[in-house]
């Protein structure tokens, strides 16, 4: 900026900082993506178009087979005094809004002091352009995040009118994938670490290898 000879005052200048810092960033994301031939697009569309058949599937079996006249009737557990019919405490709706919740929150599970405040500072700063007059950035992973909270409150009220086989189906499948996803956050989380402490370790070896030695040392 100061080779350019840009001019203005301090809001203008934090301006073009951050647009340019975004290109910048965006291009070289752009050069990553073609030099290791990813994307990030198959991994978010892929999980759930391998998931949602066997899921939906599962789903409407289990609805068919609570249809009266059914054994499923005779059937109770927990809370439902019968697996044909919904459940009359409301237990395994609202536990399966619970679960579905801690699934989209289990990444601050894994997040030390640090990495919660480094967080915290970016939500700051970003608060603080908006309040400037700058457009807020759109961040893809917080609009899935708002909207995974949206569907834990919609799934609490179509579980409470769904037969109890498929709420139990429901509940069980939430379990299972926060216990998966806590796993996997947790790994990433740990590998995240150690790259960090890798790169922080390896300046310091490479002073302590070009300290003098010997006389050089005691001449010194």
């Amino acid at each position: 900026m100061k080779a350019s000879g840009l001019r203005g005052d301090k809001k203008a200048l934090q301006k073009f900082h951050s647009e340019k810092c975004v290109q910048v960033l965006t291009a070289r994301r752009k050069e990553l993506f073609e030099q290791y031939h990813c994307s990030p697009l198959p991994s978010i569309i892929l999980p759930p178009l391998s998931q949602l058949p066997v899921f939906v599937g599962f789903t409407v079996v289990l609805n068919r087979l609570s249809v009266a006249p059914t054994l499923f009737d005779a059937e109770s557990f927990l809370t439902l005094t019968s697996l044909a019919h919904p459940d009359p405490t409301m237990t395994l709706p609202v536990v399966l809004g619970f679960l579905t919740m801690a699934n989209v929150e289990s990444g601050n599970w894994v997040m030390n002091a640090a990495e919660k405040a480094q967080q915290r500072r970016a939500e700051d700063e970003e608060a603080n352009r908006v309040a400037e007059g700058e457009k807020p950035r759109l961040h893809p992973g917080k609009v899935i995040k708002s909207v995974l909270r949206g569907l834990s409150i919609i799934r609490i009220i179509i579980a409470a009118m769904t037969p109890g086989s498929v709420a139990l189906y429901w509940v069980t499948s939430a379990g299972f994938g926060l216990i998966q996803t806590w796993v996997m956050e947790w790994n990433d989380a740990r590998r995240r670490r150690r790259r960090i402490s890798a790169l922080q370790a390896a300046p310091q070896q490479t002073s302590t290898r070009n300290q003098p030695t010997g006389p050089e040392a005691r001449k010194l």
